[in-house]
């Protein structure tokens, strides 16, 4: 197995980028792949070699590939935070929810107006506005290096497994946003009356439980994906 030279390397980059590959997971597993198979043969192959690969790497395969990925991290990502949700239902967490139910419960209970009661259920909020903004970051850091050896790459390139969990924070904050300012479902308690601290209190928890999620479903998956 013989190093590439720099030459060879951006001559892989730039046929990889021909493909127009958006996902960086793709995109890093077909470039290794060309890496690790020219490797094997010497410089007067090189050409030969690379041909070889484009017959079977086309862009509609790359692509077929790409759309599977972005199912499967989808399908991932849900699977992992449901499994995580369910944990918290589990006899070894039965104090860690216990505990949340009581603090937010003992808040609601202790409110005096709609104002608290609606600091109380926008903190889950603030929490996964603070998270996406992170999340972005983070994932920008790692995106950098793949960006940069791909600078002429022609579309934006992403991480497939951040994207279900960039949506998942976005849209329930907008979702959120939607049932509290855009209805009024609040307004002089006329629709709930005496059992709005209750409801407040219950939709605190599930945010809570849901944000959580979430943040543990980044935390398992930062190890060893670009997110």
């Amino acid at each position: 197995m013989r190093p590439l030279t720099d030459i060879e390397i951006e001559r892989i980059q730039k046929v990889i980028m021909t493909k127009e590959i958006s996902s960086a997971e793709i995109l890093m597993e077909v470039y290794d792949h060309y890496i690790s198979h020219l490797q094997e043969f010497s410089e007067e192959k090189f050409e030969e070699q690379l041909f070889e690969l484009e017959q079977k790497f086309t862009y509609a395969y790359c692509h077929v590939l790409q759309a599977k990925f972005n199912k499967q991290a989808k399908q991932d990502i849900s699977k992992t935070q449901w499994s995580v949700i369910r944990k918290y239902f589990c006899f070894s967490r039965w104090l860690y929810l216990a505990g949340i139910l009581a603090v937010v419960f003992f808040i609601s209970s202790q409110t005096s107006s709609d104002r608290e009661l609606g600091i109380m259920m926008f903190s889950p909020m603030l929490l996964l506005l603070i998270s996406l903004i992170a999340f972005h970051f983070q994932s920008f850091k790692k995106l950098r290096p793949i960006k940069k050896a791909f600078k002429g790459n022609g579309i934006p390139i992403h991480s497939s497994l951040a994207l279900p969990i960039s949506e998942r924070m976005y849209f329930t904050i907008f979702t959120v946003q939607m049932v509290f300012y855009f209805p009024k479902l609040w307004e002089d308690n006329l629709l709930f009356g005496n059992i709005l601290p209750a409801l407040a209190a219950m939709f605190t928890v599930v945010m809570v439980i849901y944000v959580l999620s979430l943040l543990e479903v980044w935390k398992i998956k930062s190890k060893t994906t670009l997110v």
